[in-house]
């Protein structure tokens, strides 16, 4: 399997569901198409000098063929794709 990661750093729109302390990403924007998040792989949170902390997120878009790495700064409320990689 050949790793082909495509660092970004681009906003992003984003549809998601905060619950509990918890957050379910269902949709994501990026470049004019919609990606549907089929699972999270993994939640982490990193200090950010100027936001405070954010939180990344490894997402799978199964019908795309994708993997994600997605940031969400919790100051200002904004989201970032930061990496991807194919699924295949």
């Amino acid at each position: 399997m050949a790793y082909t990661q495509v660092q970004v750093f681009e906003p992003i729109e984003v549809i998601s569901h905060f619950h509990n302390s918890k957050v379910d990403i269902l949709k994501f924007r990026w470049n004019n198409r919609t990606y549907k998040v089929t699972k999270i792989a993994n939640i982490w949170r990193l200090p950010d000098n100027e936001e405070g902390f954010k939180s990344h997120f490894t997402v799978i878009c199964e019908e795309a063929g994708i993997l994600c790495e997605l940031a969400f700064y919790h100051k200002c409320l904004k989201w970032e794709i930061i990496q991807y990689d194919s699924l295949v």
